[in-house]
């Protein structure tokens, strides 16, 4: 087995193996490096940047995406400097643009308590607090990790989109939608279907179905990895979404013939 790739990750010395990139090993050593596009067992695409690290080597200094760029011998990488957390903060405002951010950029965001509070200055529709992910967002860890100055105010685009709720299992909501392709991915690398796929509309790329049909028209299996996969509260089970499972149990999917075994969520409701 060929050895691995010695390099230092703010100082400390990491053993990168055959293949990973600085990401990848940088998660192996437990060290936090923020993603939104890249998941594990998935080909790293690179396209959010907010994995952007300094990489020092050969007498060059250079920014890269840590989760496609492989670690160079004797490296010396940098993952929060003040350089790099500016760029990210770009990268996310550019993201929040389009994407509900009320509570985000709110001026009692650190003494936001009851509902009714957060009513009387966020637009209903722009609140993390009515998101089915809220708390669990990566979206919104990014945006805590990057220290983003929650003063600065936003410009906001909704784009309006209509929620599909036309399929038997899911919810698609794109006004939350960051285009990271997550869910496009698993579909084509991992249950190797193509019920997703990435469209536009006016331009600008979403995700959907390949002729704007329901999942169920486009042959999804409602296997659920493009929900598991989502950072956001764009794709979501609809009888869990604001409901959490407190038990998982073994069964069998009766959906079609072939009888597969699958672990189900349960809620508290035994639904």
């Amino acid at each position: 087995m060929a050895d691995g790739t010695t390099f230092k990750i703010d100082g400390r010395d990491v053993v990168a193996k055959p293949g990973q990139t600085i990401l990848q090993a940088a998660m192996d050593q437990d060290i936090y490096i923020p993603y939104l596009c890249y998941y594990p067992k998935m080909k790293p695409q690179g396209s959010c940047r907010a994995c952007m690290v300094e990489v020092e080597a050969n007498g060059r200094k250079m920014t890269v995406a840590s989760c496609t760029t492989p670690p160079m011998p004797d490296a010396e990488v940098t993952t929060n400097s003040e350089d790099v957390q500016d760029l990210r903060r770009n990268v996310i405002e550019l993201l929040m643009t389009e994407h509900p951010h009320g509570c985000l950029t709110c001026h009692r965001i650190e003494l936001c308590g009851p509902q009714d509070i957060c009513q009387r200055h966020v637009t209903v529709t722009d609140r993390c607090t009515i998101c089915p992910k809220n708390e669990r967002c990566e979206l919104k860890d990014t945006v805590r990790m990057v220290e983003l100055d929650l003063r600065t105010p936003l410009n906001y685009h909704r784009r309006d989109l209509p929620i599909h709720s036309d399929d038997p299992f899911y919810d698609r909501d794109y006004n939350l939608c960051i285009v990271c392709s997550r869910c496009v991915r698993v579909c084509d690398e991992v249950r190797f279907d193509t019920a997703l796929t990435l469209t536009s509309r006016s331009g600008v790329a979403l995700v959907g179905t390949a002729h704007g049909t329901s999942l169920l028209e486009s042959g999804c299996e409602f296997c659920g990895a493009c929900v598991d996969v989502c950072p956001t509260g764009s794709l979501t089970e609809r009888n869990y979404k604001w409901e959490k499972a407190v038990k998982e149990v073994t069964t069998v999917c009766t959906n079609c013939p072939v009888g597969c075994q699958m672990i189900a969520e349960v809620n508290k409701f035994g639904k």
